[in-house]
């Protein structure tokens, strides 16, 4: 095989820096992180919910997400989203999977490979709903799949 030299010329006083590529940071945790809420009568989203809360000198990288929810009869999941205090993620494909024996539950589905960076503080998530009709409590279900990596410069 061509295995070619890198030479690189740098006086010590302006290195060169270098880190191994696959120690971006420490891998510290991984897994999955449930979070679930529901909507109250009269209003069309739910409250922030916290599904995990990232350390000062952390990073969370999350990977995947996914969510599931019922709905009552005729309602439609619109949105989800997963956010800290500066940064807001949606927009993940929301697919309809019919409704149970009964009719009493419309069931939904969300799920997607994504690349989320968040910095040390609370992460939640959030979802909407197209009515502001009747109380659909623990309705909806979100998991998110990722690991914390070390930032020094992290602070909350």
């Amino acid at each position: 095989m061509n295995t070619p030299n890198v030479n690189i010329v740098n006086p010590t006083t302006n290195a060169v820096p270098v880190k191994h590529a696959d120690d971006f940071g420490k891998l510290k945790t991984d897994g999955n992180h449930l979070g679930s809420g529901g909507f109250g009568g009269g209003y069309s989203t739910t409250d922030a919910i916290t599904i995990i809360t990232v350390p000062a000198g952390q990073r969370l990288i999350i990977e995947y997400v996914s969510v599931f929810a019922t709905m009552l009869p005729g309602q439609k999941l619109n949105h989800v989203s997963v956010m800290n205090s500066t940064l807001q993620y949606g927009g993940l494909p929301i697919s309809a999977q019919g409704s149970n024996a009964d009719g009493s539950r419309d069931y939904f589905v969300a799920g997607q490979l994504v690349h989320m960076d968040f910095g040390p503080g609370d992460v939640s998530v959030l979802a909407e709903r197209d009515s502001t009709v009747g109380e659909n409590p623990a309705s909806v279900t979100f998991t998110i799949s990722g690991y914390f990596v070390d930032c020094p410069d992290c602070a909350p």
